[in-house]
């Protein structure tokens, strides 16, 4: 189970950097809405804020990577990391919540994870000791 979940990690977090791309300008799709949905909307998409989000789209694709390593590895300092990438991932998926509705699933998933063993009064499966 504790590799699944490090897989799934992996996937999450490589799937920022397709945002990341998208963001940027890199890559552009003209079937999927790219725009975000509030927040930077009276910005135009070559604005300086839309190069710093896309540098920020890559923070939770290093992050769920490394935890991914850590799940594997059961290093105490993968919760941490999932928790922050977690929730920098779903800010991030809420402003482009209609390019990103997939990453609000997969953070549900990871929230489900995280929580659903806690809630049974146990740990984290990848943090057993």
């Amino acid at each position: 189970m504790r590799l699944a979940f490090a897989i799934f990690l992996f996937i999450h977090g490589l799937a920022h950097g397709v945002g990341a791309l998208t963001v940027s300008g890199i890559v552009k799709d003209e079937n999927a809405p790219s725009d975000p949905t509030f927040l930077l909307t009276g910005f135009d998409s070559g604005h300086w804020i839309f190069k710093l989000m896309a540098v920020i789209w890559l923070l939770p694709l290093i992050g769920f990577v490394f935890a991914g390593i850590g799940v594997i590895q059961e290093a105490e300092w993968a919760l941490p990391v999932i928790i922050v990438s977690t929730v920098l991932s779903t800010i991030l998926s809420l402003i482009w919540a209609k390019a990103a509705p997939f990453g609000l699933v997969a953070n549900l998933v990871v929230i489900a994870v995280l929580l659903i063993p806690w809630a049974n009064g146990r740990m984290v499966p990848p943090f057993e000791s």
